[in-house]
């Protein structure tokens, strides 16, 4: 009776580990063929689509060897060691995935250290089991101490480099990429000792960081949120008669101040005016260039960006939390002075994660 428990939960984890794997590499494949404009919203779906595929391709193999195929064929595989190659092949493919994916978003100049070291220390163990040599000491820890410093690197800008609902997107991606992480290596380890059986905690664990890593990433609008600060263009802070009392360019040289600050404010206002709505105008979209807006009551926040992005709105927000706290009883009796708005250059490199350059 234990035994039928046990095989059908194993056949019911299997059968929605394949339907999670098939559904999530559609949906990534459709994210891939959508309009790309960075190299993130290029590279980052096609992983997680061939990373899902592998899975589907992999669950299959499993469910046939463990519930459908007889058991004296699967003995002369694992004696001729296909079996085995074909196990560590699909557990490393799936890391290496993990990993090429990790360092897209890390977004530092490792030029895939990681991923060749990984490569080159796995190709080494697996050929040392083959020829049947004894396994070597701490070759593990010469395996993960590397990938720990990479993990280090995305969790720091999954979740500290992200705001608002993209950080609680991206918790939930970084806990799926650590669960990956631990049942592959615990696969890899089993598979080298000369253990061929899925483990039914090593299932479970593959299910569950598939679909916290699927729908972590799937939905967040834009794998554009990932590369925001390549996206903005010049931000504007002003007054809410549409003096501008403080800009930075984030890029090349920008317009009058003055007259493009007011000219948006009367836009806004008339908007409001025209639809007849309390609601204050958000965006305006100029096909190449995007205008967010964000108020408080005392500042408007202007940013032009190449796209209307969720985290961008999120951080003039948090502009203008600091610019209340520092000057809002101060502008009911503003007299003109720019100058005394200058502590707000420290506020936004901290905020947009800037260096001092091109302000004015």
């Amino acid at each position: 009776m234990a035994q039928d428990i046990i095989y059908n939960f194993n056949l019911m984890i299997a059968t929605t580990q394949l339907i999670v794997s098939f559904l999530c590499a559609i949906l990534f494949f459709q994210e891939w063929r959508k309009q790309k404009r960075t190299e993130n919203e290029q590279y980052i779906p096609y992983a997680l689509m061939i990373l899902y595929v592998a899975l589907f391709i992999g669950t299959g193999l499993i469910v046939n060897s463990t519930f459908f195929t007889d058991e004296a064929f699967l003995n002369i595989l694992r004696q001729t060691k296909f079996y085995f190659i074909g196990v560590g092949f699909m557990n490393i493919m799936a890391i290496t995935l993990l990993i090429y994916i990790a360092e897209r978003i890390s977004r530092k100049n490792t030029k895939h250290f990681f991923l060749i070291y990984y490569l080159c220390i796995s190709a080494v163990m697996i050929a040392l089991k083959i020829l049947d040599f004894p396994p070597l000491p701490g070759v593990y820890l010469i395996l993960i101490f590397p990938m720990l410093i990479l993990i280090g690197l995305f969790v720091y800008r999954l979740i500290w480099k992200t705001s608002g609902q993209i950080r609680y997107k991206m918790i939930l991606v970084v806990i799926g990429f650590a669960l990956f992480v631990l049942a592959f290596t615990r696969g890899i380890i089993l598979t080298l000792e000369g253990e061929y059986h899925v483990y039914l905690e090593v299932k479970g664990l593959v299910l569950l960081a598939s679909i916290l890593t699927g729908y972590g990433f799937y939905t967040i609008p834009s794998f554009t949120e990932l590369d925001w600060d390549k996206k903005i263009r010049h931000l504007y802070l002003l007054n809410t008669n549409g003096v501008c009392i403080f800009h930075h360019a984030f890029r090349e040289k920008s317009i009058d101040q003055d007259l493009f600050g007011g000219s948006l404010v009367a836009i806004q206002s008339l908007m409001q005016e025209m639809i007849q709505s309390d609601k204050l105008l958000k965006t305006i979209d100029h096909e190449d260039a995007k205008i967010l807006f964000e108020q408080s009551p005392h500042a408007i926040a202007i940013m032009i960006a190449d796209e209307d992005l969720y985290i961008v709105h999120f951080k003039l927000q948090q502009l203008l939390k600091e610019f209340e706290l520092l000057f809002g009883e101060i502008m009911e009796r503003w007299t003109g002075n720019l100058d005394m708005f200058q502590p707000l250059r420290s506020i936004i490199n901290k905020i947009f994660e800037i260096e001092e350059k091109g302000s004015e």
